[in-house]
């Protein structure tokens, strides 16, 4: 082989290692975010579908004023299946126990104040 040859062999073997060994972006599933100025009863929600086993991360922060804001997912059934902490910042994750589509609602009661929340595949 001549040099040309094993500089672009080394080129290749590098850009596939360097493509399994940098960690990947997690896939964004979808997120919502409101503001609110004046005592508001609301709910937002966005829909995904999950995987059984796969593993769902959201990522949420709020400024709450007054009122509350309860986040929650839930299943095709319209059943609760996971609840987030109520909390300025948080960074969670859930596992899906079963293939389906799932709705994650940010139900606020006389809520003033602002979210955002982003949800991810973390798989």
């Amino acid at each position: 082989m001549n040099k040309k040859g094993i500089i672009i062999g080394l080129a290749i073997i590098a850009a596939a290692a360097a493509g399994i060994c940098l960690p990947k972006r997690p896939e964004k599933l979808g997120n919502m975010g409101s503001r609110y100025s004046e005592q508001t009863t609301a709910v937002s929600d966005i829909s995904f579908s999950g995987e059984a086993g796969e593993r769902i991360k959201f990522s949420f922060r709020s400024d709450i004023v007054s009122g509350d804001l309860d986040i929650i997912l839930f299943n095709s059934a319209g059943s609760e299946v996971y609840a987030l902490d109520r909390a300025k910042e948080l960074e969670t994750f859930f596992t899906v126990d079963s293939s389906d589509t799932y709705v994650l609602a940010a139900e606020c009661r006389d809520f003033i104040g602002d979210y955002e929340i982003s949800v991810y595949r973390a798989d």
